[in-house]
């Protein structure tokens, strides 16, 4: 499914096949769309800017698994709440930010997150946070995440700074302990 719509750079490396598509974090189970991405092409770089974290199940020793940088980036977005930014002024942001589930990391500082209190289908909005300067609507599952950044259309709805679309490419990376 995703092989269709990226170009994987090298060999892709396979994950833990402990976990089912009903796995939970906390009191959220991972929507369909990321799960089924996690399966397919597991840990690396997306479209040449996002680091994609799996899961990788509870206690394990992993730094880039899903759970602990979900733990990480919370902590990261905890510390912004604390600051007094233009784009909190917004109380529909603050409330947005304040219930992120952060998933990933780009390599420029954005943090893309679920909002968990609005499922549908088992799939939750995904945001991207760029702080100190907005939030941004980025898709209503993985894949059209991943459309949306990637297409000369939309991109620039979400990633304001960007001149061109982000190629829709992979890069399989492997986890260290």
């Amino acid at each position: 499914m995703y092989n269709e719509l990226l170009t994987i750079e090298n060999e892709i490396v396979t994950i833990s096949d402990d976990l089912d598509s009903s796995y939970h974090i906390g009191n959220w189970a991972i929507p369909p769309s990321y799960y089924e991405f996690c399966k397919e092409l597991g840990y690396g770089l997306l479209l040449e800017l996002f680091l994609t974290y799996i899961p990788m199940g509870k206690g394990n020793p992993f730094c880039d698994s899903l759970e602990n940088q979900n733990i990480y980036l919370k902590n990261i977005i905890k510390e912004y709440l604390e600051v007094p930014l233009m784009m909190f002024e917004d109380s529909d942001n603050y409330d947005l930010i304040a219930n992120a589930e952060p998933f990933m990391f780009s390599e420029n500082g954005e943090i893309i997150f679920w909002d968990i209190r609005e499922a549908k289908d088992g799939e939750y909005p995904i945001y991207l946070a760029n702080f100190p300067v907005g939030v941004y609507y980025a898709g209503g599952n993985f894949r059209e995440f991943i459309i949306n950044l990637t297409d000369k259309d939309t991109y620039k709805k979400i990633l304001t700074f960007r001149e061109k679309p982000l190629l829709p490419k992979f890069r399989p990376l492997k986890m260290v302990e």
